[in-house]
């Protein structure tokens, strides 16, 4: 039985953050892309409010 993760050892090299600077300030930082928090940011900006 096989106990290391295929995943791990096929996907590609993971780098971390963003290359572009972010603004200073915002009125919503968003923390997380999955569909709640893209929906929440898409409400949001639609409504006038600077989202991070």
């Amino acid at each position: 039985m096989k106990l290391e993760s295929y995943w791990l050892d096929t996907a590609p090299q993971f780098t971390a953050g963003a290359r572009d600077a972010l603004p200073a300030s915002a009125d919503v930082v968003v923390v997380g892309g999955g569909y709640t928090g893209l929906s929440a940011a898409l409400a949001l900006a639609r409504r006038g409010a600077s989202v991070v």
